[in-house]
């Protein structure tokens, strides 16, 4: 990824490189509250049109440095020794996602999240989500879990973070299992 354009998206969030994924999210928040149509700050300065576009290319920006974030190579790489460059010829690790979503939708969100190389502290970062309540998610917990409206925005966020493929299918899924559970035909 272009390491300028990447710098670019931190300038226009107003933040420095090393800024955590929390001071990013909050930055971009923040910005998108400015350019919202309920800003009175920008509301006779912008037209719709210009808002949108200023929207637009602070999402973009917010999912590069995201993006950047997540696919990033070790920071030492560059710096390695001919005694460490063995080691770099091991065969990565494969990550195995086999649960079904459909079946088993919380161990395939725990799989999915372990692929991208999250902890459930990561996911709670950008979900907004306690890592309480994610882990209820991933081990079937349906007990901790909160009522059904906040537990589908929270599968939704989750399910978002770990790139999930088709979420309303998995959010569906999971609903339906925490349901019987919750009416006590199955735990």
């Amino acid at each position: 990824m272009d390491e300028d354009a990447i710098q670019l998206s931190f300038d226009r969030l107003g933040l420095s490189s090393q800024a955590s994924i929390r001071e990013v999210e909050r930055a971009y928040r923040e910005l998108c509250d400015l350019y919202s149509e309920e800003s009175l700050a920008t509301y006779s300065l912008m037209g719709y049109a210009e808002r949108q576009e200023k929207l637009e290319l602070l999402r973009t920006d917010y999912e590069r440095i995201l993006h950047s974030r997540l696919h990033r190579a070790p920071v030492a790489a560059n710096l390695q020794t001919a005694a460490d460059r063995q080691y770099s010829a091991l065969p990565a690790t494969i990550v195995c996602v086999d649960a079904d979503p459909g079946q088993d939708p919380g161990t395939f969100l725990q799989q999915m999240r372990e692929a991208r190389g999250l902890s459930l502290r990561d996911v709670a970062e950008r979900t907004k989500v306690g890592s309480f309540q994610l882990q209820g998610i991933e081990q079937h917990r349906f007990d901790v879990l909160p009522a059904p409206v906040y537990l589908r925005g929270f599968l939704k966020e989750f399910a978002r973070v770990v790139e999930a493929p088709d979420i309303e299918a998995l959010v569906d899924s999971f609903m339906v299992l925490y349901l019987n559970a919750r009416d006590g035909k199955m735990m």
